[in-house]
């Protein structure tokens, strides 16, 4: 006899105290969606100024269940609450202290499945709080798929903090949320003008080149770009793979990563197959995409044409500060 599918979404809400975790949960509770739920279970792992009024609790059929430590979460713990209350959803808000992978990484039951990240952001506090917690700041941008951040007014610089927020995670979508009229959201702003066939980048416009690709990747199909780069060679599970890109800082000198694309061409060829090698240089390559049968991005790679080898600045760190 086949298992049934999980059936019971997960919520996770991630964010510092008095992010607006709460507000949005509530929020949720008023749709009709999780007001006509038989049982919304809430699993709370702080208490901010906020609380859910027991009339909203009653209307939506949700129980809350208070949670002191991380610790207290497990497989086992979540079991017991869907034999106990057999929910329709599972809303989780994390305390903005616990490490998200001591949670995320927890099996849920085979009822539960995860169903979305939420994370939320005090504009207000945000540069001052990133400052001081950026490992904390790092864990809710690479879990989450959604990132509000709201009390936004017209000093909030929404092109940092989205550069910020891709560098972490390139899918996730930045929301910008006010309580002013007159507040818009702002477009990404590009160094670079994208109208052009062939684009010459800046050793400074590559971060956001990299992010903008990674939001719009269909402007840059078929289009040239050159820009100082490595050109990389790595081999795993005997198979050799080629790319080109540049390191980037996320928020500190030990969270970094590689800000790069598949590549072929024949210029690899002059890299050491044999072994993990890359070479610092002036790059020119065409951006291929290319689409499923439902429209969607199947593959994103760059033809290298030529690498020309360079004497690598002092500083070749993408920053997103």
């Amino acid at each position: 006899m086949s298992k049934e599918k999980p059936n019971v979404p997960v919520y996770y809400f991630m964010g510092l105290l008095e992010s607006g975790k709460t507000s949005v949960i509530k929020d949720f509770l008023q749709n009709n969606q999780f007001a006509k739920a038989e049982c919304n279970l809430i699993i709370l792992g702080e208490e901010g100024e906020e609380e859910i009024d027991e009339e909203l609790l009653q209307e939506s059929h949700s129980k809350i269940i208070v949670v002191e430590d991380v610790e207290e979460l497990s497989t086992e713990f979540y079991q017991e609450l869907q034999k106990k209350y057999n929910p329709s959803s599972v809303l989780i808000e994390a305390n903005g202290m616990w490490n998200a992978g001591d949670y995320m990484n927890i099996p849920l039951p085979e009822e539960w499945f995860d169903f979305q990240n939420i994370g939320m952001v005090n504009a207000e506090t945000f540069e001052v709080y990133q400052k001081n917690m950026k490992d904390r700041f790092v864990d809710l941008f690479r879990y989450c798929e959604l990132i509000i951040f709201n009390r936004c007014d017209h000093e909030t610089r929404q092109q940092d903090i989205r550069r910020n927020v891709r560098v972490v995670n390139r899918r996730a979508q930045v929301i910008f949320e006010s309580d002013l009229e007159d507040f818009v959201e702002e477009e990404p702003e590009l160094p670079f003008s994208i109208d052009k066939d062939e684009i010459e980048l800046e050793l400074d416009d590559y971060g956001a080149w990299f992010v903008d690709m990674q939001d719009h990747p269909d402007h840059y199909d078929k289009k040239r770009i050159i820009f100082d780069g490595y050109l990389c060679s790595a081999q795993k599970d005997g198979v050799i793979h080629y790319g080109v890109g540049r390191v980037g800082m996320a928020c500190c000198a030990d969270d970094m990563m590689f800000l790069g694309i598949s590549g072929t061409g024949a210029p690899f060829k002059q890299l050491n197959h044999r072994k993990n090698e890359r070479k610092w240089g002036k790059v020119t390559g065409v951006i291929h995409v290319k689409y499923d049968s439902n429209g969607e991005i199947d593959n994103l790679k760059m033809k290298v044409e030529a690498f020309t080898e360079e004497k690598k600045p002092e500083d070749t760190i993408v920053y997103f500060n």
